[in-house]
C-alpha cells in the first residue's frame, strides 16, 4: 500500500486500460491522427515543429525531440506533479473506477496536491449549492444573460457573506492547513486568526483542461476590494499558467484549429453564447510566455479580441509576438466603440459578434491599419511603423518573416530595406534536438526489430532463440535485448518498462518502430505475422554468417604466408562449415518464400 491507496497491479492494468491515452493528452496539447498514431507539439519542452507522438494501441507516447516517454501514467505524473500512487488515483477517479479502501489515519498520509485536488473540488460544491441561496449573484448573472441552468457549466457559485462558512462546512473533511494550502482560508499575519479567503463574492472556478478544479476567480458583490479576487499561487494554480474556460473550449479548438482569446471571464462566455464555443481568457492580465505556450499546443491559428480600450489594445500588442514566435497564426479583433465582447453582445446581439470574429483580419492587415496615412503625422507614423515592424520580427521563419516585412513595407508606402537590416538576414537559433533519430536503420534488420515490437508477446519465444550478434546496429541490439527481459505472460507490450532498460537512441528507435505503419520487406503495406518475422532473422543469420566467412580470407592467407599448414586446414574447413550453413539457409529462405506466395489465402 503507498500513499494511502492499495495500488495493484490489477489496478494499474484497469485504469491504463480504461484511459483514453488521446483525450488524457489531448487536454494538453492538440493532437491530429497520422496513420496509427497522434502527433501534436510536445508538452514538456518548447517547439515549433510536432514531435511529440501519441500511440493509444500501444498505450504509450514519445517525443522525439526531449525523449519524453511514458504511459497514462507517467503523463499525469509529469503534467499534474503527483506522485505514483495518486496519479493512478487521478485516473481511476477520472475513468469511473472504484479505489481500494484507505487505511486509518491516512488524511495525515496523503499527498499535499491530493488533498488540495479534494479539498478544491469539495469547495467548489460548496460554491454552487450557496448560488442558489444567495439572490445577489444570480441577479449578477441574470442581468448578464445566464440563465441560473447554465451557471455550474460555466463554473459559477457564490461564497456566503461569512467569515467562516466554507471554513465550518469543509471542516469535517479536511484539515485546516490542507484548506490553506489549497488557498481556500488565509491567515492574519498580526493576529492568528483563520478565515475564508472568499466573502460574500460570486465565484468562478479556474479548472484545467481536463476540467479539474485547480482555484477560483471571485467578484466582489459589494464594497469589498479588490473588485476581482483570485486563488493565491499554489502547487496547483498558477494564474500565469492557466487560461479560464480552456476544458469547455477545447474541442471546438481542436475541430476549427483556432482559438479566440479574451481577457476577462464574461467575455469568453459571451463568445460561447453567440456560438464560437473556441474561446478561452487570460482572465485580466497580459498573455504570459506560459499560457502562450499553452494556447499554441492547442490551436495552430489565434485570433486576440482583448478589449477595446487602450489598456486592451495594449495587452494585445504584448500577445502579438508571443504568439506569433511560436508559429501560431495570428488574427486581431478590435471591436468598435471601445467594446469588449461581453459589451459587445449585449448592445448588437450573438450574431453580429459571431461576425465580427469571423471578419476578424489578419495581424498583418491589423498593424497597417493602426499606421496613420497623413503626413502631417511623421512621428506617429514611424512609431506605429517601428512598432509593427518589431511585432512582425517575432515571426521563427525567415521565409515567413521576410515576407510579413515585405507585405508591411508595401503596405506602409516604404522601402523594404528601412525595415530590414544586415541584422536582419542573421540566423536565427535552431532546436537542437531532432525530430527523428539521429542514425536510422534501413533493411531487414529494422524490419526484424519492428515485427519482434508489433508481435510481442507472440514474438516471445523466437527473441529467445535469437544468436548472440544476429543484430549488429548498437540500438536494434540493445532493443532486442530489452525485449528479451520482459514479462512475456504480460497481454501486451508495455512501452513504459521497456524504455526503462533502454537509452536514448534504442529508445527513440523503439517509439519510432512502434509508432511507424508496418511495412513488408518489399515496401508493401502489411501486417505483421511470424512468418515474416522467421524470414527476417534468416535473412539477417545468412548476412552474419558470410560476414564471419569473409573475415576468415585474410586469415587463411596469413596462414599460408607463415607457412602454418594445419592452421590453413582448420580455417578452410571452417570456411567450409559457413558456406554449407550458408546454402542450407537460402534453401530454407527460398522454401519459406515459394511456401508463402503458394498459401490459399485462409494458409493452409
Amino acid at each position: 500500500m503507498e500513499g494511502g491507496y492499495e495500488i495493484t497491479d490489477d489496478l494499474k492494468r484497469d485504469v491504463l486500460a480504461a484511459t483514453d491515452l488521446v483525450s488524457l493528452v489531448g487536454a494538453t496539447t492538440a493532437l491530429k491522427k497520422t496513420g496509427a498514431s497522434w502527433k501534436g507539439l510536445c508538452p514538456f519542452h518548447g517547439e515549433k515543429t510536432p514531435s511529440f507522438h501519441v500511440h493509444p494501441e500501444k498505450g504509450f507516447y514519445f517525443c522525439f525531440g526531449c525523449g519524453a516517454k511514458g504511459d497514462a501514467i507517467t503523463f499525469v505524473r509529469e503534467t499534474e506533479r503527483l506522485d505514483f500512487p495518486e496519479a493512478v488515483a487521478y485516473l481511476a477517479r477520472r475513468a469511473g473506477i472504484p479505489l481500494p479502501a484507505r487505511r486509518s489515519g491516512t488524511r495525515a498520509d496523503r499527498s499535499r496536491d491530493g488533498r488540495a485536488a479534494e479539498a478544491l473540488a469539495a469547495a467548489a460544491r460548496f460554491f454552487r449549492e450557496q448560488l442558489a441561496r444567495h439572490p445577489v449573484a444570480r441577479g449578477l448573472l441574470e442581468r448578464r444573460g445566464i440563465p441560473a441552468d447554465e451557471a455550474a457549466g460555466y463554473g459559477f457559485g457564490a461564497a456566503p457573506d461569512s467569515w467562516d462558512a466554507l471554513m465550518r462546512s469543509l471542516s469535517g473533511s479536511f484539515a485546516e492547513e490542507a484548506l490553506l494550502e489549497a488557498g481556500l482560508l488565509q491567515r492574519n499575519p498580526e493576529t492568528g486568526r483563520v478565515y475564508d479567503r472568499f466573502r460574500n463574492r460570486l465565484t468562478i472556478e479556474i479548472r484545467d483542461a481536463r476540467g479539474e478544479v485547480l482555484g477560483f476567480g471571485a467578484r466582489a458583490l459589494g464594497d469589498d476590494n479588490p473588485k476581482y479576487l483570485n486563488t493565491p499561487e499554489t502547487s496547483r494554480f498558477s494564474k500565469g499558467r492557466l487560461l479560464y474556460g480552456l476544458d469547455r473550449a477545447r474541442e471546438a479548438i481542436r475541430k476549427t484549429e483556432t482559438a479566440v482569446l479574451v481577457e476577462g471571464y464574461f467575455d469568453r462566455i459571451a463568445l460561447e453564447r453567440a456560438g464560437i464555443a473556441g474561446a478561452v481568457a487570460s482572465m485580466g492580465t497580459a498573455l504570459t510566455p506560459a499560457q502562450a505556450d499553452l494556447l499554441a499546443r492547442h490551436a495552430p491559428a489565434v485570433v486576440v479580441a482583448y478589449d477595446g480600450d487602450p489598456p486592451g489594445q495594449a495587452a494585445s500588442r504584448k500577445a502579438f509576438p508571443l504568439l506569433l514566435e511560436r508559429g501560431v497564426k495570428v488574427r486581431h479583433l478590435l471591436l468598435p466603440d471601445g467594446h469588449d465582447p461581453d459589451s459587445f453582445l449585449a448592445a448588437h446581439g450573438g450574431e453580429a459578434l459571431a461576425a465580427a470574429v469571423e471578419g476578424a483580419p489578419s495581424l498583418l492587415d491589423a498593424l497597417l491599419s493602426g499606421i496613420p496615412r497623413e503626413a502631417s503625422d511623421p512621428e506617429g507614423r514611424a512609431e506605429k511603423i517601428r512598432e509593427a515592424a518589431e511585432i512582425l520580427r517575432a515571426a521563427p521563419d525567415r521565409v515567413l518573416r521576410y515576407e510579413l516585412l515585405s507585405g508591411l513595407a508595401r503596405g506602409a508606402a516604404i522601402p523594404l530595406g528601412t525595415l530590414i537590416d544586415r541584422g536582419e538576414t542573421r540566423s536565427r537559433p535552431v532546436r537542437a534536438l531532432r525530430e527523428e533519430p539521429p542514425q536510422a536503420l534501413t533493411g531487414a534488420e529494422e524490419a526484424a526489430v519492428t515485427e519482434i515490437l508489433a508481435l510481442w508477446p507472440a514474438s516471445a519465444s523466437v527473441v529467445g532463440r535469437v544468436p548472440e550478434g544476429l543484430f549488429t546496429h548498437p540500438d536494434a541490439r540493445a532493443v532486442v535485448e530489452a525485449v528479451r527481459g520482459l514479462d512475456p505472460g504480460a497481454p501486451t507490450l508495455d512501452f513504459s518498462e521497456l524504455a526503462s532498460h533502454l537509452g536514448d537512441g534504442a529508445g527513440q528507435l523503439a517509439a519510432r518502430l512502434l509508432l511507424g505503419e508496418p511495412t513488408s520487406p518489399d515496401g508493401s503495406a502489411e501486417g505483421p505475422s511470424l512468418e515474416r518475422l522467421y524470414k527476417l532473422l534468416l535473412r539477417l543469420n545468412i548476412r552474419r554468417l558470410e560476414e564471419t566467412r569473409k573475415d576468415l580470407q585474410p586469415r587463411i592467407e596469413a596462414a599460408l604466408a607463415e607457412g602454418s599448414p594445419d592452421e590453413v586446414s582448420r580455417l578452410l574447413g571452417e570456411k567450409k562449415r559457413l558456406s554449407d550453413e550458408i546454402r542450407r539457409l537460402q534453401r530454407d529462405s527460398r522454401f519459406r518464400r515459394t511456401r508463402t506466395r503458394t498459401s490459399e489465402p485462409d494458409g493452409e
